[in-house]
């Protein structure tokens, strides 16, 4: 509008001076009266000055709003180039929020990547420290069987006294028959001294009779002498029979004594025996401790050469069991039920797979977070059980937090009931 006005005025300012002339004739007539001739010539000449100054003005104007069109094309395009600009613009910083995000995540993967090398060292220093462990348990299985066999050597040299304490303990046995037989034979013996006694008194009884009944004359004296000597003979065979009973006495006594002896050397050799069963006993009690450790050895060289095969965090198999810091029968134990239990689980047997999985899981609630995880699967599977699958999964997690199966099981868990709370609200907003 502002060009046109412009336009126009421009128009005018050149149409004026032919105006004003055009007046001036008008006034002064006299004298264009007197050059009629030439006038003509000048007004045309004038009318085609004014034509062509139309003209230059037809072609200024043309001109103008060729510019004027040019300019709106222009402001057209830097309008189009400015919305280019724009969504440029906006694109370019999607593309920097999307590289952004992207830093963010290649940073999150950085920590991860990090976490999992400090975890990876982490478990080489487990695995150096177990190693050492085995190393230990080895030397010591070593040292061990050097005590025993030293202990066996000792109990060789036991078994060796015991054998002659055993054979002397036989031959004061057969002292001890002997030592009976040299009794009777001594009762036997003194039974005859005492009969020959009694024929010496008898025979010396019938000898002075028959001297009395020769001479009796000589009955006072014989007989004298014969009570005298009997006397003698009686006192001699009592001083014999009394020296005898106390050597008798005295024989009974170291008898006795020596049988008191015997006793104890029996009883200390049935404590010998005793000890030396409880001993053996203990000896092949420590044999089959040893046994078991070495199976519990050879168990853990075992774990240690399959252990790169899974990992603990993530693997599903029963065999992951032998990672459970746990006796190694218990651990033998509970592979036989996780086997047992998914048996019955492969089978579609739910609800007696979950029962075995409960039985695992309460053999061994402070370990076994495979059973759980299990027991959450087959519950998973039963009708209006989520709630208990749910509870199967803390469990796993509260055992072993960083198991993944178990985390993913609660997610998918969580998950439905996240959706029906959310239904549930947007119910309740639009009320």
């Amino acid at each position: 509008m502002f060009r046109k006005t412009a336009l126009f005025m421009l128009l005018v300012l050149l149409l004026a001076p032919s105006a004003w002339a055009d007046e001036a004739e008008v006034v002064s007539a006299e004298p264009a009266a007197i050059s009629q001739d030439a006038q003509p010539d000048e007004m045309t000449l004038r009318e085609n000055a004014v034509n062509q100054k139309a003209a230059e003005l037809e072609a200024l104007a043309a001109n103008l709003a060729d510019r004027e069109a040019k300019l709106v094309r222009q402001e057209n395009d830097s309008a189009a180039k400015a919305r280019s600009i724009n969504a440029e613009s906006r694109r370019i910083s999607g593309i920097s929020t999307s590289l952004l995000g992207r830093e963010n995540q290649m940073t999150r993967r950085e920590l991860d990547l990090k976490a999992r090398e400090a975890e990876l060292a982490r478990r080489e220093m487990t695995f150096a420290q177990e190693s050492q462990k085995f190393t230990e348990a080895s030397s010591a299985l070593a040292g061990r069987e050097s005590d025993i066999a030293k202990r066996e050597a000792d109990l060789a040299a036991r078994e060796a006294e015991l054998n002659a304490k055993i054979a002397a303990k036989e031959a004061a046995d057969s002292l001890t028959a002997r030592e009976a037989d040299l009794v009777k034979r001594e009762a036997a013996l003194t039974e005859r001294e005492a009969t020959g006694a009694r024929l010496s008194a008898l025979e010396a009884d019938l000898n002075a009779r028959d001297e009395a009944l020769k001479a009796r004359e000589e009955a006072v004296a014989g007989r004298e002498s014969a009570v005298t000597e009997n006397e003698k003979k009686l006192a001699e065979s009592t001083g014999k029979v009394t020296a005898h009973e106390a050597e008798l006495a005295q024989k009974e006594s170291a008898l006795n004594t020596r049988e008191s002896e015997l006793d104890a050397n029996n009883k200390k050799l049935s404590e010998a025996t005793a000890s030396l069963s409880e001993r053996e006993s203990a000896l092949m009690s420590r044999e089959a401790e040893s046994a078991r450790k070495a199976a519990d050895i050879q168990e853990l060289e075992t774990l240690i050469k399959e252990l790169p095969a899974f990992d603990p965090n993530s693997s599903t198999e029963a065999a992951m069991i032998l990672t459970y810091k746990i006796p190694a029968q218990k651990r033998r134990e509970l592979i036989a039920m996780q086997r047992e239990a998914y048996s019955r689980y492969s089978s579609n047997r739910i609800t007696q797979a979950l029962e075995s999985y409960t039985a695992a899981f309460e053999a061994e609630p402070t370990a076994n977070y495979l059973a759980a995880y299990w027991a959450g699967l087959s519950a998973e599977r039963l009708r209006n059980r989520r709630d208990e699958a749910l509870e199967w999964a803390n469990r796993a997690l509260e055992i072993n937090p960083d198991y993944r199966p178990a985390q993913e099981l609660k997610r998918r868990l969580e998950a439905p009931a996240r959706s029906t709370n959310t239904q549930q609200r947007r119910r309740t907003t639009s009320r």
